[in-house]
């Protein structure tokens, strides 16, 4: 065999190697991403939220995503603060400059009860530039460290990085999987995905967009909302979450509650494997008959 016929076998073999490999890299995998780190409640927490907030970037790197600088972006962009209102009020400036975006806000926050087994605990929300969607959410509680009664922010700090980013590491490693995944349902495999249709009927759009608000930002183990669909009086979606439905039926009862609807005579709420239906009365009274309550009582 020639030597040109040689290197010309092995450049065609190359470029169909390398053809081959190109697909199963596509994904979301050079996505752009920024980080926005909340600021930290107190002086102890400040550093171990900003560990956090490090480790997360540099898991998300090593996963070939994109990470830009929040301070270099926040310039070419006109953000002054790192609130999401500061943050989404400026998506056409960030697309201007950077095109698709994907911007994660990132809370880290230090819990201290009172034997002093501190934790870290993290969230996570993922908004895309391009559409101002909500992509995912993730959440996440960090393995206990003791904090002794004397230990000030150094101290803190000290004990607990090692914590902080493995909370972190750990967080980053699952939104990653997530906005990988063409789904939207993956989590770990301890925790299985419980995915539920949720029809919610008779909401004004404030009680919607409050209930909305907490299933998404406070109940634990929420991962991701897709396919939402308005007609009339009816708002459908898909639910993503790692706790089951009968966590799901409580927490539900407590959210109607914190938007001023009593579950009890209020709302008709229906929770079955696969679809949870939440009607609310228009007369504060439930749908059903009212009987003959002189004859049976």
């Amino acid at each position: 065999m020639k030597h040109s016929d040689f290197v010309g076998l092995w450049t065609m073999i190359l470029l169909l190697l390398i053809g081959f490999a190109a697909p199963l890299s596509a994904s979301h995998a050079n996505s752009q991403i920024v980080v926005f780190d909340a600021a930290a409640s107190s002086g102890k927490s400040s550093g171990l939220t900003k560990t956090a907030s490090d480790a997360f970037q540099s898991r998300l790197n090593q996963m070939n995503f994109i990470v830009l600088d929040p301070i270099v972006l926040s310039d070419k962009t006109g953000i002054t603060g790192t609130s999401r209102a500061e943050v989404l009020a400026h998506l056409p400036a960030i697309r201007s400059h950077y095109g698709d975006v994907l911007i994660i806000f990132l809370q880290s926050r230090l819990h201290l009860p009172p034997n002093r087994n501190a934790y870290l605990q993290s969230d996570a929300t993922v908004i895309s530039s391009a559409t101002a969607s909500h992509i995912v959410s993730s959440h996440i509680d960090g393995n206990g460290f003791l904090l002794p009664r004397d230990c000030d922010a150094s101290c803190a700090q000290i004990l607990g990085t090692r914590a902080a980013r493995q909370v972190a590491e750990t967080l980053a490693m699952r939104v990653g999987k997530l906005i990988n995944s063409p789904s939207g349902s993956m989590a770990d495999a301890s925790d299985p995905v419980n995915k539920v249709k949720i029809d919610l009927v008779n909401f004004n759009q404030t009680q919607r967009t409050q209930f909305i608000d907490l299933i998404v930002n406070e109940f634990p183990g929420f991962l991701k909302i897709t396919n939402m669909r308005h007609a009339g009086p009816q708002t459908r979606f898909a639910y993503y979450s790692e706790a089951p439905n009968s966590k799901l039926q409580k927490w539900i009862d407590i959210s109607l509650r914190d938007i001023g609807i009593n579950p009890e005579t209020g709302a008709d709420v229906l929770v079955k494997p696969g679809a949870i239906q939440i009607v609310l009365t228009a007369t504060g009274t439930r749908r059903s008959s009212a009987g003959n309550p002189l004859k049976y009582n």
